[in-house]
């Protein structure tokens, strides 16, 4: 069986060969010891270092082969492709203030956090305020499409039809599709859920959650606007010939939904079913990361047509497979078992029983991926996560027997 129809099997909640594995992503410097050198895969600081001087074309190299052989030495059945930036993008005008602070010529202020070994943009634009929907569709169209990498072809009562500006931004995902999509499950990760919304308005955390809060039509209009992106962006991708498309949400935290369900629903579900349906009648299927305390909101992500749920984070967020399965599993895939804090605090032995507690209640019947509960993130334990590998490959054919 090939990694496609294993991951097809388990969408299709039946018992593939054995539970497929994949990651939403693995970090570099996990990668750099499964491949024996350095990488721009997911090393996000070198990566914006990298792009500030120049040096586009050496990162998507990195990518590409990197990528390719990253999944073959893993055997991963899953396999992420998003955009990569232009050719010829120029370098950025960027000065350091200190070790580990940046101000680029717009007066963006980035500030290195070591936490996921990012530069980070701390200081972005003010924030903007709108009066009405027409002014919102004015600065979609004016500012927003172009800051989405698109342009407008055309413009009617339906909605837009947009256009990526510049289709080199597909080499990456063309070379991997290329490479690896015979065999392997290729998904397209880029489209946003929820955070969107600050493309919009700019500012900081607290007027993000003020705009939600106090103008809710405006920021349904908002994320119906940014639809529109999503879908060009599925389509695109659909036809180069990616197998899943995976919108990225985030709507809780680890307490639970950082707005109301009810807000949810009527901001935010319009949007997510209607790209869904499009992706869904291309025979192509949705998938959902969403991190947090996702309860209370279950039965939206799967009202929304997702086929699988990625990003379980069954210790910090009270997300417990078990009872996942129990209560939702004959409706959505559950892509998830590895617990992030075992594989960067733990043990190899705490990760093997992390996968053994996922198999035998996650597995049985299909409707399970195994995987981490976000990525593998930068500080994991190569051993640790090659532990849960192992355990995953001795125990983890079908029918599952522990």
């Amino acid at each position: 069986m090939t990694s496609k129809e294993r991951v097809l099997k388990a969408l299709d909640h039946q018992e593939p060969d054995r539970v497929p594995v994949g990651e939403w992503g693995i970090d570099h410097d996990t990668v750099e010891k499964v491949i024996g050198h350095k990488t721009y895969w997911r090393a996000r600081a070198e990566i914006t270092k990298a792009l500030w001087a120049g040096k586009r074309d050496e990162v998507v190299e990195s990518y590409k082969k990197d990528l390719v052989e990253l999944i073959e030495r893993l055997d991963q059945d899953l396999v992420p492709v998003h955009l990569v930036p232009p050719k010829g993008l120029a370098p950025t005008k960027v000065k350091q203030i200190d070790k580990e602070t940046w101000e680029d010529e717009e007066g963006r202020i980035f500030k290195y956090t070591s936490g996921n070994d990012a530069i980070l943009c701390i200081k972005s634009n003010p924030v903007c305020s709108f009066k009405s929907k027409e002014e919102l569709r004015e600065y979609f169209e004016s500012h927003l499409v172009k800051d989405f990498g698109f342009k407008i072809r055309n413009k009617n009562s339906s909605g837009y039809e947009l256009e990526l500006e510049d289709e080199s931004r597909l080499e990456f995902a063309r070379f991997i599709i290329k490479k690896l999509g015979r065999d392997r499950f290729i998904f397209f990760r880029g489209i946003s859920e929820f955070e969107v919304l600050s493309s919009f308005i700019g500012g900081t955390p607290e007027d993000f959650f003020v705009f939600i809060a106090l103008q809710p039509e405006l920021a349904k209009e908002a994320f119906n606007l940014y639809t529109e992106v999503a879908i060009a962006l599925a389509k695109i991708f659909i036809e180069e010939g990616v197998d899943a498309i995976m919108p990225g949400g985030d709507f809780s935290d680890s307490t639970g939904p950082m707005i109301s369900p009810e807000a949810i629903r009527e901001i935010f579900l319009p949007g997510m079913k209607k790209l869904s349906n499009f992706v869904h009648k291309q025979g192509v299927r949705v998938m959902s990361h969403n991190c947090g305390n996702n309860w209370k909101i279950m039965n939206i992500l799967i009202e929304a047509g997702y086929e699988a749920y990625q990003s379980i984070q069954s210790k910090t967020a009270n997300m417990d497979l078990k009872r996942l399965k129990e209560e939702y599993g004959d409706r959505i895939t559950l892509w998830g078992g590895i617990n992030i804090e075992n594989l960067t605090r733990g043990t190899p032995e705490e990760n093997k029983e992390d996968v053994i507690y996922a198999l035998k209640y996650a597995a049985p019947g299909g409707g399970f991926i195994l995987g981490t509960s976000n990525s593998v993130a930068y500080g994991s334990k190569y051993e640790n996560y090659m532990r849960a590998l192992d355990t995953l490959y001795k125990y983890g054919r079908y029918p599952i027997r522990l």
